[in-house]
């Protein structure tokens, strides 16, 4: 993904208006017009659009200037909320009931890794001012573990493209992630995200499954395939079900190459993660259910990688 301004209250911040005049003499093109307001995403776009030509350090500054703009933009109050609408040029997430928000992007290393970066916005409780986090996580090289908690700064990143809550603990989220990885594999994830008083956390132990209690659900597979990953809600009828997360089971192309995740892919079955009952009871996986409703396609944002594109 890209690159970004700063802007509050209609006015740039210094140590950021040299680089956005550069940007835009550069782009040959302007901002805002003489027929009308200028956009208030304009130098959102121009940052996270430049996270294309970045490298090494320039990146995580980059990165940085995207969080305090983002940070701007959702702290003035002279804007109408419904300019988040319009963010779909960066994965961005939001609870139903606007207590949380989570801002992905990423940038591309020439080892064909990724960076990435984020902004938590929350309120733990309803009608709080909001608490700004901002996350950062500089290589996709290491998978993360299924069992470790992580602080913020510790965030292993992601893009995340849908958000689902716990329906007891009114403070937990799932969220549902995209990971570029390496060249050799991409990742999709189950994170858990809570948010409390003394800060946010991401892997809460909230997944069972027959390798016990964990703290995430990491799908690791063959960089050429695609694989789903969905949340579904609640469907009544003879063949209805309750909500739950559903995704692809992989399995490696032979039965020799078991363990070797660059060589697994979806078998046609289909797991699931369904919730628990009552306060602090897990979600539990079941195995081999009926998809029932197709899995569309679940990445809605740009993959940055352009031997990607056409497989959006």
């Amino acid at each position: 993904m890209r690159k970004q301004v700063i802007w509050e209250g209609g006015s740039i911040h210094a140590p950021l208006m040299f680089r956005l005049l550069g940007l835009i003499l550069g782009c040959g093109f302007l901002t805002a017009t003489s027929w009308g307001q200028p956009d208030p995403l304009d130098g959102l776009r121009l940052l996270h659009g430049s996270l294309a030509e970045c490298k090494g350090e320039a990146c995580l500054s980059l990165s940085d200037d995207i969080a305090s703009e983002l940070e701007g933009l959702l702290s003035n109050p002279d804007l109408d909320e419904r300019w988040i609408e319009e963010v779909d040029f960066m994965a961005a997430v939001a609870s139903g009931d606007d207590r949380l928000r989570v801002f992905t992007w990423n940038w591309t290393h020439d080892d064909r890794t990724s960076g990435y970066g984020g902004l938590v916005v929350d309120r733990v409780q309803k009608g709080e001012q909001p608490r700004y986090t901002r996350l950062q996580d500089e290589s996709s090289a290491d998978a993360p573990e299924i069992n470790r908690a992580y602080k913020a700064e510790e965030w292993c990143g992601a893009l995340y493209y849908d958000m689902v809550p716990d329906p007891v603990d009114d403070n937990t989220w799932f969220l549902l992630g995209w990971d570029d990885a390496d060249a050799q594999v991409t990742r999709k994830v189950i994170e858990t995200l809570q948010a409390r008083p003394r800060g946010i956390r991401f892997g809460a132990a909230m997944l069972q499954s027959a390798m016990g209690m964990q703290r995430r659900h990491v799908l690791e597979f063959a960089d050429a395939v695609q694989v789903s990953l969905r949340h579904q809600s609640k469907t009544k009828g003879r063949d209805g079900h309750g909500q739950r997360i559903v995704f692809d089971h992989l399995s490696p192309q032979e039965p020799h190459l078991s363990g070797i995740t660059a060589y697994y892919g979806p078998d046609m079955t289909f797991e699931a993660y369904v919730p628990g009952k009552r306060e602090g009871a897990p979600w539990v996986l079941q195995t081999n259910i009926e998809a029932i409703q197709p899995l569309p396609q679940d990445r809605p944002f740009n993959d940055p990688r352009p031997r990607n594109r056409r497989r959006n």
